[in-house]
């Protein structure tokens, strides 16, 4: 009877063990169960959040992309009151079709000193204009603070169009002007800012850029170049009469390397750049020129003074720079430093 009896007591032990641990592995099963929920909730969620910040983030470049593209507006013809004391740039070309040239003007007031530089304040009136015949189309007319305009003329979407720059403080805009014959006025268009490129006319108004950087610079280390070359030593002893003569060359210098910039800065595979030129002048400015500075100007005088034979700076189906401009550009960064490049 107490052998029974202890028998059933051990059963019944057994039985309450594995009720007592069936009970817990269900509560175990229940458990995983409810974490897995959790992991899927937060996976679902994490998924809806990176597609909620991409579609932000598409949202947020293609607004600025339209604020960009769809900066336009219509320039008409009108009378100018009154322009800005100087000439600063002028070229010709056909606008609107009709076989006869219009004549484009830059104008900013600012005055000229005796040797000829612009007596520069912390900023100017500046006033872009397209004159056809009697009339005048004003494609930029305000006051530039602590900044400059400049303008070159390309070929965009096959029809001729001006390219204006505008750099302000450190910011910089790129806008393209073409005729519209039905309006009879000038469309302006916003394809390129500093802090947003839109890559449509990167390449064309580089190459307008880069051919009048490239221009600037051979003026500057030829013509002007020659008259520092020339100089007697009492020249250079004066330190304004070495200002009156460096200074015109250093002025086309950095401004071809501003143009170059917004060069690179539109289409990387055309970068130049000129700051060991502008380095060397400014050292040629401050003190008197040591014989291995006027050296590498000679040698740059006359690198430059040899023309290169291609009539084209740039291989534009290539998107390339000519390999002969490859070559004299290699060569200045090889007088200026001693590397090659």
């Amino acid at each position: 009877m107490r052998k029974l009896l202890l028998g059933s007591v051990c059963i019944v032990g057994i039985l309450v063990g594995c009720t007592e641990k069936s009970n817990s592995n269900a509560d175990q099963s229940e458990d995983i169960n409810e974490l897995k929920q959790q992991i899927e909730q937060l996976s679902l969620e994490k998924e809806a959040l990176l597609t909620t910040v991409e579609e932000e983030r598409v949202a947020f470049e293609q607004a600025m992309n339209q604020q960009v593209n769809n900066d336009y507006s219509m320039i008409q013809a009108k009378e100018i009151e009154k322009y800005p004391q100087t000439l600063y740039k002028q070229t010709s070309l056909d606008m609107d079709g009709d076989g006869e040239e219009e004549v484009i003007e830059l104008y900013v007031d600012a005055g000229k000193m005796e040797n000829g530089l612009f007596a520069w304040d912390d900023g100017q009136n500046w006033l872009l204009v397209v004159k056809d015949g009697e009339k005048t189309y004003p494609l930029f007319n305000a006051y530039v603070q602590l900044g400059s305009l400049d303008f070159s003329t390309a070929r965009l979407d096959k029809k001729p169009a001006i390219v204006m720059i505008k750099a302000q403080h450190s910011d910089r805009t790129v806008q393209k002007f073409t005729y519209d014959k039905n309006e009879d006025g000038y469309q302006k268009e916003t394809f390129y800012k500093k802090e947003n490129t839109n890559d449509q006319y990167n390449e064309p108004a580089s190459y307008a850029f880069f051919e009048d950087a490239y221009r600037i610079m051979e003026m500057a280390f030829t013509t002007k170049t020659l008259t520092v070359l020339e100089a007697g030593e009492d020249t250079f002893q004066d330190s304004q009469e070495r200002w009156k003569i460096i200074e015109p060359i250093l002025v086309d210098i950095n401004k071809a390397n501003g143009l170059f910039e917004v060069v690179g800065e539109l289409n990387p595979e055309l970068s130049v750049s000129l700051d060991e030129a502008s380095d060397l002048l400014i050292r040629m400015i401050t003190n008197r020129p040591s014989a291995e500075q006027m050296n590498k100007l000679k040698s740059i005088h006359n690198l430059f003074r040899e023309e290169i034979e291609t009539g084209d700076l740039i291989i534009k189906g290539e998107n390339q720079l000519h390999p002969e401009v490859v070559e004299k550009l290699e060569k200045l960064e090889f007088i200026l430093t001693g590397k090659q490049g």
